[in-house]
């Protein structure tokens, strides 16, 4: 059987390393720097957590349950307080709640009405059909302007990324919000015509999924993963070449 490389040991590369050494494929993961998990960072100090990179995993398909499962994680799960259901982002120097229903959305004094206007209009605006590439920040100003970039999209990608929405692909990081203009030409069509077909599939929305965590942060579940690939993860192995062969591919590393 042919091994298989695999170049990051960002939660992608790790779970797919994981699942593949569970079925006696031979696998090895080759990592630039000296940790796992990507921008995944976890730190507990003075009595609090604090996560530098994506704060929580929303469970929005039973495959990310079945991971936990399989890692043996599901005692150091951590649920949040079902009280505190609240997400703040800080404008006018001070917190502001997230709105989490439509009624919260036009109700909420985070967003002028410009953007609420702007929202509204959203099914109205015709997708894009060029085939060209856009950063997240381009798709979402292009659908639903800039000040919902700047008072959510920005917050949001901060917290699963902790990337810059001008640097990220919407297509590549947030694949199904451009799967849904492609499919239905709207985002608000495609959440409401689209639930069926998440239901069908036994996935969730992701405003409604549950979220969790584990009791010393997201970084546990890289950091488990790892240890169960054991010397299948190579760190400080920065891959430089890759190259196809009549038997598959060579990779060069240093």
């Amino acid at each position: 059987m042919k091994p298989i490389a695999i170049i990051g040991a960002g939660i992608t590369g790790l779970t797919a390393a994981f699942y593949l050494q569970r079925k006696g494929i031979p696998v090895t993961v080759y990592e630039a720097s000296e940790n796992v998990g990507g921008v995944i960072r976890s730190l507990r100090q003075d009595g609090y957590l604090a996560e530098f990179g994506p704060n929580t995993i929303l469970e929005t398909s039973p495959k990310i349950t079945q991971l936990i499962r399989d890692a043996g994680l599901e005692s150091r799960r951590l649920d949040p307080d079902p009280k505190a259901e609240a997400r703040y982002v800080v404008r006018y120097k001070r917190p502001i709640a997230m709105p989490n229903s439509p009624l919260g959305f036009f109700t909420t004094g985070l967003f002028t009405a410009k953007a609420k206007l702007a929202v509204l209009r959203e099914p109205f605006v015709p997708a894009r059909r060029d085939g060209q590439e856009e950063s997240i920040a381009q798709f979402v100003v292009r659908r639903l302007g800039q000040e919902f970039l700047d008072q959510a999209i920005d917050a949001l990608v901060a917290g699963v990324y902790a990337g810059d929405p001008y640097k990220l692909s919407v297509t590549h990081a947030f694949p199904k919000l451009a799967q849904l203009e492609a499919k239905y030409g709207s985002l608000i069509k495609g959440q409401i015509l689209g639930a069926r077909e998440r239901k069908n599939r036994g996935e969730i929305a992701k405003d409604c999924a549950p979220k969790l965590s584990f009791d010393e942060g997201l970084q546990v579940l890289p950091e488990t993963l790892k240890e169960r690939l054991g010397i299948a993860v190579r760190l400080n192995t920065a891959v430089t070449k890759a190259s196809q062969t009549p038997g598959g591919w060579s990779v060069d590393f240093r």
